[in-house]
């Protein structure tokens, strides 16, 4: 999946963003420094980065591999049948933005859409649920589908999976955001709930490139996802050490509700719930029909085209025609591709006073987003340009 067919900024940005050692800190100074993913790897082709204390050795070793080896990962990513997300697409997750990093890139399986669905809830909990919690899981997963919501979680054993295929069985959507890559999907046994997953409507999604090896560093980044994917967090069952209860500390941080199923005090597999509940805003999960309330689930959802202000309700070529001079300029540089205010003021010929105040009234307008020291495209500007015929 791609943003306009061809675009080599795009294939350029995933490109870099799929170097080994190239993290979101990384790519962003790496933005930063050279402008454009194009260049960084035309400098990486030519042998001219360097190594330094935000660029370690192998870091350069790998940039060099991957921009002398062109085709590798569009190859690599066919084989797989994974398709990717940049925030160049329209079809990128606006519930991203509300993280301090967005993932420069997602890569997934299944339809896309459901990344965007009206409502999207995150079911988490414990890998070693007990009976009850398992079914409580599941109940809790059929209740959300009959809601129209898409359910989201982590693809691992226990909460995880009781929801995903509770939710599969009712007939609904799913999201399942994984820790590594999707050569490395989870839990082995868990291969065919995510064909099904991707089968039904839903999608199984990564930050990270395909043959990212996933680590426990890679699980905590991977809750921060399913919070930001989802409009509320269900917690079901989780001891003291979960990562269940990162994904709900997120979600409260982000002023999501958080509904969490109390257990009784002294069973270490809810300590973790009965601790949101006492120290944080949670509130209990007391009943199914009170957690649709609580969701505000009791009225039909408004689609996100509805809620927002719809990006392709003006084309590219009349959303331009609206602009003043100098806005006009620094558009059609972001639209040219990615870049810092200081490149952009290089390609455009303007003062970077004037660009200053030109990107001001765009990201006013919501037509071009930060992203790290870079900017990029948005709203109509993500619109393709009408073709004359």
């Amino acid at each position: 999946m791609s943003g306009e067919a061809g675009r080599p900024d795009r294939e350029a940005w995933v490109e870099l963003a799929s170097v080994t050692g190239i993290g979101d800190e990384r790519f962003a100074w790496l933005l930063g420094r050279y402008g454009d993913p194009v260049e960084v790897l035309r400098v990486a082709r030519d042998g001219g980065l360097r190594p330094s204390r935000e660029l370690p050795v192998a870091t350069v070793a790998a940039l060099e591999v991957a921009a002398r080896s062109p085709g590798a990962l569009s190859a690599r990513l066919r084989a797989l049948e994974v398709w990717t997300l940049t925030p160049f697409d329209a079809a990128y997750p606006e519930r991203l933005a509300s993280l301090e990093s967005p993932p420069p890139v997602l890569y997934g399986r299944g339809d896309p859409a459901a990344l965007s669905a009206p409502r999207a809830v995150a079911l988490v909990g414990t890998r070693r649920p007990t009976l009850a919690g398992r079914t409580l899981a599941a109940r809790v997963a059929v209740r959300l589908v009959e809601c129209n919501a898409v359910v989201v979680s982590g693809l691992a054993f226990g909460v995880d999976g009781a929801g995903h295929a509770a939710t599969l069985e009712a007939g609904g959507r799913t999201v399942a955001v994984i820790g590594g890559g999707h050569a490395f999907l989870g839990p082995r046994a868990h291969e065919p709930l995510a064909r099904r997953i991707a089968e039904q409507g839903g999608a199984v999604v990564a930050e990270l490139p395909p043959d990212a090896i996933p680590t426990r560093g890679t699980f905590p980044r991977r809750n921060r996802i399913i919070s930001a994917l989802s409009d509320a967090v269900i917690v079901v069952e989780a001891p003291r050490r979960s990562g269940a209860l990162i994904t709900a500390r997120l979600a409260l941080e982000a002023g999501l509700v958080v509904l969490v199923a109390p257990g009784r005090p002294g069973d270490p597999t809810t300590a973790g719930c009965l601790a949101l509940l006492r120290e944080t805003p949670a509130r209990p999960l007391v009943g199914l029909d009170e957690l649709v309330v609580d969701l505000g689930f009791a009225q039909e959802p408004e689609s996100r085209a509805q809620a927002r202000s719809d990006r392709g309700s003006l084309d590219r070529d009349t959303a331009m025609a609206l602009l003043g001079q100098a806005e006009a300029a620094v558009a059609r540089a972001v639209v040219a591709g990615a870049g810092s205010p200081d490149l952009l003021a290089v390609r455009t010929g303007l003062e970077p006073s004037v660009v200053a105040v030109a990107v001001t009234l765009l990201q006013l307008r919501g037509w071009v987003q930060a992203f790290g020291p870079g900017l990029l495209p948005a709203g109509p500007l993500l619109v393709p340009a009408r073709r004359e015929p």
